[in-house]
């Protein structure tokens, strides 16, 4: 699920009673698995990137990836968002939660000005930069959940494709 160093997580529950149920067959359930983690990592990253929010570059959305990581009771699919600005900073965790007042570098701003309000002077695009950045510094910046939302209206698929890469398991198991 949704944690705050900008990643999603899914993790196969009650992995020990999955194991002693089906001992024999514990690659099968490995196999399995695996396969429902990059179903559903090629499932959500589509959809999360669809829900992110283009800023001045597209970097976010860009820059999404999944990965299955870990081995047997270990393994886990995390989608990650890795957007850092030109100066190293990881801002994916600031639009996914809003920030608290601050005042950000104004010229940092810039090209969002360019790109969202039209603004195409240079000077003109600097000053309302300034302006953006004074509001920042007294209200923040709101929270956007893109990511739950992501989650919550794909999780039956998830479920779904965890049933039936595991059914199919069962089948393979059948003497």
């Amino acid at each position: 699920m949704p944690k705050a160093e900008g990643f999603i997580e899914v993790e196969v529950v009650n992995w020990k009673e999955l194991e002693a149920k089906f001992a024999r067959g514990r690659e099968f359930m490995l196999g399995a698995a695996l396969t429902a983690f990059r179903r559903i990592g090629s499932l959500l990253v589509p959809a999360l990137k669809a829900e992110t929010p283009i800023g001045a570059t597209g970097h976010l959305r860009n820059y999404t990836v999944f990965q299955v990581l870990g081995k047997a009771e270990d393994m886990k699919l995390e989608i990650r968002q890795s957007a850092a600005s030109e100066k190293g900073f990881m801002y994916g965790v600031a639009v996914r939660q809003g920030t608290r007042p601050h005042f950000p570098p104004y010229r940092a701003l810039i090209p969002w000005v360019i790109r969202k309000l039209g603004i195409s002077l240079e000077k003109e695009a600097a000053r309302v930069a300034f302006l953006v950045a004074r509001k920042i510094s007294k209200v923040g910046t709101k929270p956007n959940a893109y990511h739950v939302r992501v989650i919550d209206a794909n999780y039956l698929r998830v479920v779904n494709v965890m049933h039936e890469e595991m059914a199919s398991m069962m089948v393979r198991l059948k003497p």
